[in-house]
């Protein structure tokens, strides 16, 4: 047992030297507990701030935020009441990480920063749930739930933690924790109609919604799609362009599915789960290598498998010897790992954080909006994108001095002396991106 500030954290001597030792080894597959947690303890979430330091939420009364390092090197950031549910925490522009905390409605956003005793909790809000990703504006997608009503809506939270809804969806279908800004500029997530005239519904469907509030249903899907086991449907979208996920249930044997649904609404099942272990997918992303990662959650822990995007499957990793809900999320690190959190599957009875190790290519990033679009030599430019961190920053191939990141998703660049009118280039550790637009230097 270790206690860093504050935090006790029950670490196995193997665990801590797989940790120790993988840095070594870096193309060698390999799973290993970077940080195991006691009985009852359950981290859920990670959100890489900086390179190789993660952040999420722990505990069973009273949780906590804490950061956490592949070597397992933990930082206690803030502890909340007891009975208080925290929700996963996410980057945003101002290097700061945002989630949401309830005790019954209403509720608060807050933030923590990367050292201890950094919370900031905000005015109270009506709608209360979970905060997906920083958008180019600067603020942040979530969806949730109005306590007094019922309804679900896709929303807005701006830096200062005030939530405003974007579209409020009809009572009795309810939102899982997941919606994502696409390359369109519109949104897109699963609805699951769990309520028809007082009994239970298993459908749903894929939508759209526009920033000024339109919603579009692309695909119906069946019954049977989703259970009371639904609150972790991701979606997402592929390289390809096009929107990947899964189904809780259902697909060709019952038990879960990963499907494919192109812009223009077409859908198919590209992998259908088929029992035991391999049952009931709650975590999918794409990796560098462009292949899908799924974490099912069978029968009382998971298994971490890959998924071609033409369905085919492979086995990886099965977390065994707990009893319980997996609750497992995957995200790839800027290091290429997979890491995750695991709830009921750490070896000392409690959750864990994981790393899975397969070799991959560190994730290339991607450029995709600025802001302000013009400006001077001196002017601070807003990068946003994806798996920006360790970024240089060129502009129509002058080099940047004064660059910084926000997270993953975000990078703040100086215009140097000498630059010209031009795309801007972000390049890290894992390859280049240029951007579409020019910036217009004046």
């Amino acid at each position: 047992m270790i206690t860093v500030h504050g935090l006790t954290i029950a670490l196995p001597l193997a665990a801590l030297a797989a940790a120790l030792s993988a840095s070594d080894a870096p193309a060698r597959s390999q799973f290993r507990v970077v940080a195991a947690f006691g009985s009852y303890d359950q981290p859920v979430g990670l959100a890489e701030g900086s390179p190789g330091v993660f952040h999420s939420i722990g505990g069973s009364g009273p949780e906590y935020a804490f950061s956490v390092t592949p070597r397992g090197t933990l930082t206690q950031l803030a502890s909340f009441a007891n009975g208080d549910i925290v929700l996963p925490v996410v980057s945003a522009a101002n290097e700061r990480f945002y989630g949401i905390v309830a005790n019954g409605f209403p509720c608060n956003v807050f933030s923590v920063d990367s050292h201890a005793n950094s919370l900031v909790t905000y005015s109270q809000q009506t709608i209360c749930g979970d905060l997906n990703q920083g958008l180019p504006d600067g603020t942040l997608l979530g969806v949730g739930t109005q306590g007094s009503t019922g309804f679900y809506y896709v929303f807005k939270s701006d830096l200062q933690g005030n939530i405003t809804p974007i579209y409020q969806f009809p009572h009795g279908e309810q939102l899982p924790n997941n919606v994502i800004y696409g390359s369109d500029g519109n949104y897109y997530g699963a609805a699951w109609q769990r309520y028809d005239g007082g009994s239970t519904n298993t459908a749903g469907y894929v939508y759209q919604v526009t920033p000024s509030g339109t919603l579009t249903k692309l695909y119906n899907l069946p019954p049977g799609t989703f259970a009371s086991l639904s609150n972790f449907v991701p979606i997402l979208q592929a390289t390809d362009g096009n929107f990947y996920s899964v189904t809780t249930q259902g697909g060709a044997n019952g038990f879960g599915s990963v499907y494919q649904l192109t812009p223009g609404g077409q859908f198919t099942t590209i992998y259908s789960f088929t029992g035991g272990q391999n049952a009931y997918p709650e975590a999918l992303i794409q990796a560098s290598d462009g292949n899908l990662y799924a974490v099912s959650l069978g029968n009382g822990y998971g298994q971490i498998s890959r998924i071609t995007t033409a369905g085919q499957y492979t086995l990886l990793h099965t977390m065994a010897g707990a009893s319980g809900s997996c609750v497992c999320l995957i995200i790839q690190g800027s290091d290429g790992v997979i890491y995750g959190t695991a709830g009921n599957n750490g070896p000392q009875g409690g959750g864990d954080v994981f790393a899975l190790n397969l070799g991959l290519p560190k994730p290339a990033p991607q450029a995709l909006s600025f802001t302000p679009a013009a400006g001077a030599a001196g002017k601070q430019v807003r990068i946003w994108g994806y798996s920006m961190l360790k970024a240089s920053v060129s502009f129509d191939g002058v080099a940047a001095t004064a660059v910084r990141n926000s997270g993953p998703n975000y990078v703040f660049a100086t215009v140097p002396q000498g630059a010209t009118t031009g795309p801007i280039t972000v390049t890290t550790p894992g390859g280049s991106s240029t951007t579409q637009a020019s910036f217009t230097v004046r």
